[in-house]
């Protein structure tokens, strides 16, 4: 079985996809549909943490289910390079204090546990029914 790409076809272009399905669409989404052009939409949810069926769906303007709020401060963080100002690992990415909120407690490391007392109160702390 051959997998992969066909040699010589022609590469998708998810920003054109992007523009005609949101009309206009948000910058966010935009820089997504740049980056699944250039780098393709598995790699691309790999970085973001979804599955490549979720970055098609957001750039096609379908994915109904999930929360584009959750997808949007990740996209920001990981290519438009959006920071927060962190209380304990200083300066960074948006997307790095999402996957920092959503890792678990583990009382033998000393980072998490203060990263667990600081998001509590932070105010990049995401709660159930935020959009961003």
């Amino acid at each position: 079985m051959n997998r992969g790409p066909i040699p010589g076809a022609a590469q998708v272009d998810f920003v054109a996809k992007a523009q005609a399905a949101w009309a206009p669409a948000p910058d966010w989404v935009v820089a997504l549909a740049e980056a699944a052009t250039r780098d393709g939409l598995a790699e691309v949810g790999r970085r973001i943490g979804y599955s490549k069926g979720v970055v098609s769906q957001v750039i096609s303007a379908s994915y109904g289910k999930g929360n584009l709020g959750k997808v949007e401060v990740i996209v920001r963080g990981a290519y438009m390079a959006e920071t927060v100002d962190c209380p304990v690992l200083g300066e960074i990415g948006r997307d790095q204090c999402r996957r920092e909120q959503k890792t678990p407690f583990r009382a033998t490391n000393s980072s998490r546990a203060r990263l667990k007392r600081a998001c509590r109160t932070c105010e990049h702390l995401y709660r159930r029914g935020d959009e961003a």
